[in-house]
């Protein structure tokens, strides 16, 4: 494989990964003021209440369903369907421009906990986001298309993967408290942990010397970002001025090295995952003497999700929205995605997670 073609698609898609400027439907990349966020979660508390839905702190969604079917008298209802898994060729997918149905809060009448469907509702409440298709861009090319496919589609892989990232709500600056610094820490940490097992799902070894990186310094980037970039960003909104700061790029070079991986045709190949791991382990630094057992679990977490990124299957053949009334389990069982062995004290289990 020739590196100047690797390079040629990292630098046709820098025009869009990553970027939070206006799309050409009007759309935008933009953080949900923390107040808005309040207001939309509250509604939603209230209406799981007034229908008489579990009602725990973190076990407040019931169900989620996009599947419509209809009924004799005309109606159309929510139904949970089992489907046998499968995943489609990604040149497949990318001539039918497939993107996965809306997904709306609204929509929480059939599925149990267990399913892929109840279980990605309750992770959306408890991780505190709201809106499903981030960054909608019109797909009028390859490219587009790709970018707007793997936006959508981040929490499911957050979901699948027991990344979790809860319960960010700007709370170190927004409040300014220290007392909620660690637990930030740990929600940007783990926000890298899947941008390390999507770069695992890359297949390419251009990648090794990014998540070696990664992994020495998780805890100085997510730092620097809690500190310094996400206050400079309130204050400007302007994507260039924090440009600066590593944290804001680790989505930018996720979407490109995917992209470029996808172009030329590496997504689904096969590969030696230890051929990978040891490689990686060649150029990785030690840790200096004096790093601390954050600094250590932090890194050793980064490195595990890349691992399990190269083991597990190509996730981005996995159309997501067939699957609602599947388990949870039996998609990461299909996917082949290793279960997490380092989870966090102040992370949480979904119901789908112990069932």
């Amino acid at each position: 494989m020739n590196i100047k073609e690797i390079q040629f698609y990292l630098k046709e898609a820098e025009s869009y990964a990553g970027k939070n400027f206006l799309q050409p439907d009007g759309s935008a990349f933009v953080m949900t003021p923390p107040s808005e966020l309040t207001l939309k979660y509250e509604q939603l508390r209230q209406n799981l209440e007034n229908k008489n839905i579990q009602n725990k702190v973190y076990r407040i969604a019931k169900n989620w369903s996009n599947i419509i079917t209809e009924m004799p008298n005309g109606d159309q209802k929510n139904t949970p369907i089992h489907q046998p898994l499968s995943l489609t060729n990604i040149d497949t997918l990318c001539h039918n421009r497939y993107l996965v149905a809306d997904l709306s809060p609204g929509d929480l009448e059939s599925f149990p906990l267990e399913t892929l469907g109840g279980a990605y509702l309750q992770y959306m409440c408890h991780g505190g986001f709201y809106e499903f298709d981030k960054n909608p861009m019109t797909p009028d090319s390859e490219l587009k298309w790709f970018l707007r496919l793997l936006r959508q589609t981040h929490d499911f892989y957050h979901l699948i993967t027991e990344i979790y990232h809860y319960s960010w709500d700007g709370g170190f600056i927004v409040y300014n408290n220290p007392e909620c610094y660690e637990r930030n820490l740990l929600v940007l940490s783990e926000e890298m942990c899947i941008y390390a097992f999507i770069m695992g799902q890359v297949r390419l070894k251009g990648v090794m010397p990014i998540v070696a990186q990664w992994a020495n310094n998780c805890v100085l980037y997510s730092s620097k970002w809690l500190k310094d970039a996400y206050q400079l960003w309130l204050e400007t909104q302007d994507y260039e001025a924090i440009k600066q700061f590593d944290f804001i790029n680790f989505l930018s070079e996720c979407e490109k090295w995917m992209y470029a991986s996808f172009k030329l045709g590496c997504l689904e190949s096969e590969i030696c995952v230890d051929d990978y791991l040891e490689e990686l382990h060649e150029i990785l630094e030690p840790l200096p003497s004096n790093a601390t057992p954050e600094e250590q679990e932090f890194r050793e977490m980064v490195l595990e999700s890349f691992e399990r990124g190269l083991r597990s299957y190509q996730l981005v053949g996995f159309q997501w929205d067939r699957y609602l009334g599947n388990t949870l389990k039996e998609v990461r069982e299909f996917l082949r995605i290793p279960r997490r062995k380092l989870f966090r004290d102040g992370s949480y289990y979904l119901d789908a997670d112990v069932s």
